[in-house]
């Protein structure tokens, strides 16, 4: 009895091992989109007079991002009842709420929006295209975008089309809907079908609330100077950018009980702060400056026994006069920091930070010496606008450096010293450094901003350029870096944007090629072409 039950458990083990080795793994992977199989009414449709269009599929398919691809164009005044959603389906069901316009080709793009449930693979650029006249109009525009000074597009971007005709207006982007539409999302490449025969104002928008309207605070606008005639097979380009308002200046806002910022929208105005006084009208010692970064006028002023604030502020030919309610009770303390990490690179400058303004610094609380305690020799040059100074000082190749500010040293606009701050940092030699030879070239007889920066975005350099000419960056700590140089047409030595209305363009901004990799004791010798 024993052998023949033996016999059989080591052929059921033996049989059941062959059986999972063989078992069918399924096949390869489906990378084959949704096939559409018929749709109701039928793709290209003319003389369409239906509320509904039903598209059928071989599979089951699901909507990815709808809101983001869908575009519907000429725009509809309702958006359309799409079913089912949030649920894998063979079809799709479609519903317009809208009166359609007579003798006008639609155009329902879902983009990548479509795809298999099972494994995602997305029906490209899919769209139902039908007229409610008796022909497809089938004239297209395309194009590509790039941002005029940033070098990269951001976001979804919008290409608008505007029919000009005898109801046509400049304030037609501001206040309706294009008759024509489609969105770019991950290129910067952009064309429009199914277009009828005409003329055309052609702009894109960098659309921040998604309302299919310029709003020249918030979103960024491109345009070509004069209008487009369809048919034709021009292609054209679009250089995004952001207006800038009418200069205004916007109510103070008390920071704490010696500090208000004024903010402004606009280019900015040379604004001086000429006073500041109580309520009888009696004299605050003040000091004031812009913010190097915000849109903002930083006012500080010493301790007042008032419950109200007078600020005149002189633009040009006008002065203006804000009243500001004086209720903070905190007062800042005074904070030093330093600008560099431990490593000084050669080429930088070392400075100490303050959050209020410096009003004196005095040096005999103030020691500076290297690794061997021996005293450097240094001096001190104080920020025009306050918030900074830096030790000029002769530096040494591989040295560590200790820097004591003690109480004292720094006294602020308020009146408030120091606490203790030590620095130590060191420096490195000039061969852990690289260095770029950049031969620039002009096809414009027009002076360029050359900038460079780090591939973190960090200015490294800016140069104004009137001539060409060979251009040394030494010292570089060994990273990526690019450069860009801006064509200062108007000769003020910064970029001004373009402006809609007035049909002016931005300055152009140009980038090289191709980032550099400076490493550490390499000349690296580029050539850069602004044209």
């Amino acid at each position: 009895m024993f052998k023949p039950f033996f016999f059989l458990l080591v052929s059921l083990f033996v049989y059941s091992s062959c059986a999972r080795v063989g078992r069918p793994t399924g096949g390869e992977r489906d990378r084959k989109p949704p096939i559409t199989l018929s749709a109701t009414p039928d793709f290209n449709t003319v003389n369409f007079q239906s509320d509904k269009i039903k598209i059928q599929f071989d599979e089951y398919i699901k909507f990815k991002d709808l809101n983001k691809q869908l575009i519907v164009s000429p725009p509809l005044k309702y958006p359309l009842d799409i079913t089912p959603l949030g649920t894998a389906s063979k079809y799709i069901l479609l519903k317009i709420k809208d009166t359609l316009q007579k003798k006008t080709t639609y155009t329902i793009n879902f983009g990548n929006a479509i795809v298999d449930n099972s494994e995602g693979n997305i029906l490209k650029q899919f769209k139902y295209v039908f007229s409610t006249g008796t022909f497809i109009d089938s004239l297209q525009v395309s194009g590509t975008v790039k941002d005029a000074f940033k070098k990269k597009v951001e976001s979804t971007i919008s290409i608008l089309l505007y029919a000009i005709d005898s109801t046509y207006r400049d304030s037609i982007i501001y206040k309706k809907k294009p008759n024509y539409i489609t969105n770019i999302l991950d290129t910067t490449a952009f064309s429009i079908t199914n277009i009828k025969e005409g003329k055309y104002l052609l702009i894109a928008l960098q659309d921040a609330s998604s309302n299919m309207h310029y709003d020249q605070k918030e979103d960024k606008i491109a345009f070509l100077d004069s209008g487009i005639r369809l048919p034709s097979d021009s292609s054209y380009n679009l250089r995004l950018f952001k207006e800038k308002p009418i200069f205004k200046l916007k109510k103070p806002e008390e920071i704490s009980k010696n500090h208000s910022i004024i903010g402004f929208e606009g280019d900015f105005l040379e604004t001086s702060v000429v006073a500041v006084s109580d309520k009888k009208q009696t004299p605050v010692p003040f000091f004031s400056y812009r913010d190097r970064l915000t849109d903002s006028i930083h006012i500080w002023y010493k301790d007042v026994k008032t419950d109200t604030l007078i600020f005149n502020l002189k633009t040009q030919d006008s002065l203006q006069s804000f009243f500001v309610r004086h209720r903070a009770k905190e007062v800042d303390s005074l904070q030093l920091v330093r600008s560099s990490r431990q490593t000084l690179p050669l080429r930088d400058s070392l400075f100490v930070l303050s959050n209020i303004p410096i009003e004196k610094i005095d040096k005999k609380y103030i020691t500076f010496i290297d690794k061997d305690s021996t005293s450097i020799p240094f001096q001190i040059s104080k920020s025009p606008l306050q918030d900074k100074f830096q030790i000029v000082f002769k530096k040494q190749y591989s040295t560590n450096y200790y820097l004591n500010l003690y109480p004292k040293a720094v006294t602020d606009f308020l009146g408030h010293v120091n606490d203790t701050l030590s620095i130590s940092f060191n420096t490195k030699k000039p061969e852990d450094y690289g260095e770029i030879n950049l031969k620039l070239k002009r096809q414009e007889n027009t002076p360029v901003i050359l900038e460079l920066f780090t591939d973190k975005g960090v200015l490294v350099s800016r140069d104004y350029v009137e001539q060409d000419k060979t251009l040394k960056y030494t010292l570089l700590t060994p990273s990526k870096y690019y450069f860009r140089a801006i064509l200062d047409t108007n000769r003020n030595k910064k970029w001004d944007s373009g402006n809609f209305l007035k049909r002016r363009q931005p300055e152009k901004v140009i980038y090289y090629a191709k980032e550099i990799e400076v490493r550490a004791n390499w000349v690296i010798s580029e050539e850069f072409i602004v044209k």
